[in-house]
């Protein structure tokens, strides 16, 4: 009797450990839905009755645009071998928003395990055989592009320049409708350069988004009359985007190149921001004010003077501005083969001695703290400007006569006149700061300023430029600080001059600059001007 009945308790035990240990739909509907959720189609097909679901599935997140899904299910149903689960599935559309309806997984249990019972109506119930999901959009009123004051600058009336980075706007061609999603059509309006284009999601807005059935394989390329309409979303008008731009010293900065025979940019930054307040180029067609590739010549010496007081020069020191140096038997001389002999630290400056900074530089520096102080200026760093524009390089000198190359602005280094401009705009400020053009929306991710410990006496060395040295007889008038620089390129052929390019770059008040007239020669004679008709106009 008691054998029995321990066979029994046994028996009973077994059942119960079996009736609580096999499958139960909801586990099946959760490995379901993760999948769907996560994006993980490929696994769908293992957890559903038909190979067809992952398939489908892919087709309909390609056709929405969908972005993410979320769902969340309720207590299965079980009626024998068959049950329902219901859902309520929020899709997250791309250019749109969300789209929240109500579903079922039905299941089946075949051969002990759960299964959910694909078909079209299992990812919406509206769905029959044959039939899938698609959407059609309907832009609003695009955003504006303005200046800092609010005037509109995605007009044909403003500055050339201005023109290039605003950018235009035009028909999507097949391949923007296929880059920009499932939103966009052959046809609708979308930015194609500038700041259209890299602000294309801010101005286009959201679209009013309508989801229909549709036969399989067949999207539409417009809403079918007799669709079945199972969501719209409401759009939204696109938002404007406002510039750094400052019309007033737009203006000034197209008065001052107007005119100029030689290709010619001049660039505006505001020292206390980093926001580019003009951009003006003669002629047009090419942004050489941001995409130019130049060496900068002797501007550059505001970094090498910077890189010798960090390295200890004082600026009590005397330097000797002999007729040339030879480093690396490469010889180095200064322009028309001047000599000054002994000079001070602020006269060697003033007149852009060549051979009195390379004597110090090689004495005082090597490849890497030049390095690390034009990096400091924004040397080998993206300016992310929201339009192609170049990136500064300074790559490090791998020997004495590089370096000398180097700290005089020749040699391998290029930069454009924007970068140009948040140079002396960094003295102004004591700070360097990368360069702004897009205030709204405000940007995102800037850099921390670098300070420039030197400010002061580069100040100084600057100030001296205009009131005694190279652009003393230019004739500007008010508190203007700044530093000519001739750039030669080429090739070098022996006992013949060079081509040069002429630069300007300085700062009054709170507005910095750089003017870069190609082919120019002189800084003093082909640029300086130009700065000073600027800063007249303002």
């Amino acid at each position: 009797m008691l054998a029995a009945v321990l066979v029994a308790a046994l028996l009973g035990g077994g059942v119960y450990w079996y009736l609580s240990s096999r499958p139960v739909p909801e586990e099946t509907a959760d490995a379901y839905v993760a999948a769907w959720t996560s994006g993980d189609y490929s696994t769908l097909d293992q957890w559903a009755t038909s190979s067809e679901a992952s398939a489908f599935y892919t087709e309909v997140a390609e056709n929405l645009g969908v972005e993410s899904v979320e769902v969340t299910t309720g207590e299965a149903v079980v009626d024998g071998d068959t049950a329902t689960v219901p859902f309520t599935a929020t899709f997250t559309l791309s250019h749109s928003g969300t789209w929240t309806y109500d579903g079922e997984l039905p299941l089946q249990r075949i051969d002990g395990q759960w299964k959910v019972d694909f078909s079209p109506a299992v990812l919406h119930p509206e769905l029959g055989p044959g039939q899938t999901l698609a959407r059609t959009n309907a832009w609003g009123e695009r955003g504006r592009v303005r200046a800092a004051d609010g005037t509109p600058v995605d007009t044909s009336d403003v500055s050339g320049s201005i023109q290039m980075i605003v950018g235009e706007v035009g028909p999507a061609t097949a391949e923007d409708a296929a880059e920009l999603g499932p939103a966009y059509q052959e046809g609708d309006p979308v930015g194609k350069s500038g700041i259209q284009r890299s602000q294309q999601d801010r101005l286009a807005g959201t679209p009013t988004t309508v989801i229909h059935v549709v036969d399989q394989g067949a999207p539409p390329e417009g809403e079918p009359e007799d669709a079945a309409v199972v969501g719209t979303i409401e759009g939204s008008p696109g938002q404007d985007v406002t510039l750094s731009i400052d019309m007033a010293v737009q203006q000034a900065a197209v008065d001052a190149v107007i005119g100029q025979r030689k290709a010619t940019a001049l660039v505006a930054v505001r020292p206390s921001t980093g926001e580019v307040l003009a951009v003006a180029n003669v002629p047009g067609g090419f942004n050489r004010a941001l995409e130019g590739q130049y060496a900068p010549g002797s501007t550059f010496k505001i970094v090498s003077y910077d890189a010798l007081l960090d390295a200890g020069m004082g600026m009590d020191a005397t330097l000797d501005c002999a007729e040339t140096v030879t480093v690396g038997g490469w010889p180095f001389k200064n322009a028309g083969d001047a000599a000054y002999g002994e000079q001070s630290v602020t006269e060697a400056f003033a007149t852009s001695c060549n051979t009195a900074l390379i004597s110090e530089v090689v004495h005082r520096l090597d490849g890497g703290s030049l390095t690390a102080a034009a990096e400091r200026y924004g040397f080998n760093r993206d300016l992310s400007l929201g339009v192609p524009a170049l990136t500064p390089s300074f790559p490090t000198p791998d020997s004495d006569t590089l370096l000398a190359a180097a700290s005089i602005g020749q040699g391998q280094i290029l930069t454009s006149p924007l970068h140009m401009a948040t140079i002396p705009a960094a003295v102004a400020d004591g700070h360097w700061r990368p360069p702004v053009l897009v205030t709204d929306p405000a940007p995102a991710g800037l850099p921390d300023p670098v300070p420039v410990p030197a400010a002061e006496q580069l100040r100084t060395l600057m100030r001296a430029v205009v009131t005694d040295g190279t652009a003393k007889n230019v004739g500007f008038s008010g508190d203007v600080h700044g530093k000519t620089g001739t750039a030669e390129y080429g090739e070098y052929v022996e006992d013949e001059e060079m081509s040069a390019h002429g630069w300007f770059v300085g700062f009054e008040g709170d507005v910095a600059f750089a003017v870069l007239v190609e082919d120019g020669g002189s800084g003093a004679k082909a640029a300086a001007p130009v700065a000073r008709r600027f800063l007249e106009g303002l």
